[in-house]
């Protein structure tokens, strides 16, 4: 199947850096890609229409407009507290994707981003993806597959953290901690 690169979407439950074990073990990348309501999904609604009929044939429209194969498009997004009106694929990976800046670096190729906290539930981001065929746990349909990621922007944080930076007050040097109300202690200690 070909790979086709998404709309910009917001980006949530980034575990990109560091897999995790779905419910059989398997370690695996994953995201969640959440697109604002109005964004052009019509190239990836193709994409899983062609791997539906790559396995059904003429029968994948049918199936899919039956709802007897499952489809990645999720619009539950009042749930996840995600913009409204918004759709939302989720796309995994066992290989460790690749994640690029919008910016170049030296060679003239986007930058790469090797920190996981430049990466993170708000950021924009454009995805490279693949639609196929799956069956797992009694369901069959297609999904999103990830190769790569590219931070397009910085965005609200969804998961509400704060830098922590922003988060604290700051002192001058000369009034910072001198060790003064410690006496005693080294006595118990």
């Amino acid at each position: 199947m070909p790979v086709i690169h998404t709309p910009e979407a917001i980006l949530s439950y980034p575990f990109l850096f560091t897999p995790r074990a779905n419910d059989e073990g398997t370690l695996k990348y994953s995201c969640s890609l959440v697109f604002p309501a109005g964004t052009d999904l019509a190239a990836l609604k193709q994409a899983v229409l062609d791997a539906a009929e790559e396995k059904f044939g003429s029968k994948a429209a049918e199936l899919i407009k039956t709802k007897k194969i499952h489809t990645p498009f999720r619009d539950d997004w009042a749930a996840k507290g995600y913009p409204e009106g918004s759709t939302f694929i989720n796309v995994t990976t066992t290989k460790k994707p690749g994640i690029v800046s919008i910016y170049k670096g030296a060679d003239g190729k986007p930058a790469p981003i090797t920190e996981s906290d430049q990466v993170y539930a708000g950021c924009r981001v454009i995805a490279s993806i693949v639609a196929k065929y799956f069956e797992a746990k009694g369901k069959k349909g297609i999904t999103f597959y990830l190769n790569n990621l590219q931070k397009r922007g910085e965005g609200g944080r969804l998961d509400g953290r704060m830098k922590a930076e922003d988060e604290f007050e700051a002192e001058e040097a000369e009034a910072a901690f001198d060790g003064a109300g410690a006496s005693g202690i080294d006595d118990l200690m």
